[in-house]
């Protein structure tokens, strides 16, 4: 693995796995953790989840950066909903 790589949740993988295990019907107690993972991480600041490249270090003042928060945001939020 490079070192420039992120290797911490993020709320895109989380949101997105969570919506999977929500949907299947099966990962209870995992979609369960990782939907009070969401509640801790959500940006008090602007209400949004971070996200990181595998693939490479973004800014995440650039296009990309924003397009990961973005997608990351979208995922929790999708999970979220689906919870309740």
């Amino acid at each position: 693995m490079r070192s420039n790589e992120e290797t911490k949740s993020d709320g895109l993988a989380t949101g997105l796995t969570v919506l999977s295990l929500e949907q299947s019907g099966v990962g209870e107690a995992s979609a369960k953790r990782g939907l009070a993972w969401l509640a801790q991480n959500q940006s008090q600041d602007d209400g949004k989840w971070s996200a990181w490249s595998l693939n490479k270090k973004r800014d995440p003042s650039s296009d990309a950066g924003h397009f990961m928060n973005d997608a990351a945001t979208g995922f929790a939020v999708l999970a979220l909903e689906n919870s309740h």
